[in-house]
């Protein structure tokens, strides 16, 4: 366990703040919809976005990963999702806040993908499992932690975006300045429902 906090602590801390970030404005925008006087089914186009981005994400992660590797596209998308934190009070419409929410959703997505994969690769067999929970516990800090965040400011001001926004980009840091070996991508071959429900116990 403590390999794996070595050589993944910049990491485990980085998706931290993330998820501190993701937690204040996943919340914030539905409190900022109702005082902008965005519509229930305007808010639900907003609020539903994220996933579809979310899908667009998981999708085109591993080819992002593989060609430029886990760092450049974890600060990548850290530096996109700051950005589009910003851009929420600053353009109150809900459809520019629905193309925030799909890149947003996209994003996090790939950040998820990036994150995992380096962490699988820094366990083994032996410690995998304790290591995965501890990035779950990490992840579910982070959320928690935000929702006490947005008490700090009032929601119809600038400040609870910009908040997020810093954390944000300061999760970038510990991984840029970490000395820890970044892993190497593995090509993977796309598996159809077919072939996975043959190599699943289930499928046997």
């Amino acid at each position: 366990m403590l390999q794996v906090l070595s050589s993944a602590w910049a990491l485990l801390l980085g998706m931290c703040l993330l998820m501190v970030g993701n937690g204040m404005q996943g919340t914030l925008l539905g409190i900022r919809g109702e005082i902008e006087g965005f519509s229930t089914l305007e808010m639900s186009i907003v609020m539903s976005a994220y996933f579809a981005g979310f899908l667009g994400g998981s999708r085109m992660a591993p080819s992002m990963i593989r060609r430029v590797g886990h760092v450049r596209v974890f600060a990548a998308l850290a530096s996109l999702i700051s950005a589009v934190m910003i851009l929420y009070p600053t353009f109150a419409d809900p459809w520019i806040w629905t193309v925030g929410r799909v890149i947003i959703g996209f994003c996090f997505s790939a950040v998820y993908v990036t994150a995992e994969s380096w962490l699988n690769e820094a366990a083994d067999n032996s410690n995998r499992g304790k290591a995965l929970s501890l990035y779950m516990m990490v992840q579910t800090f982070g959320i928690v932690a935000s929702q006490a965040l947005l008490l700090t400011a009032d929601p119809s001001g600038f400040v609870l975006f910009v908040i997020p926004s810093v954390l944000v980009s300061i999760a970038i840091t510990p991984i840029l300045l970490s000395i820890s070996p970044t892993p190497a991508f593995d090509t993977t071959k796309p598996m159809t429902l077919r072939q996975l429900s043959k190599f699943s116990p289930l499928g046997c």
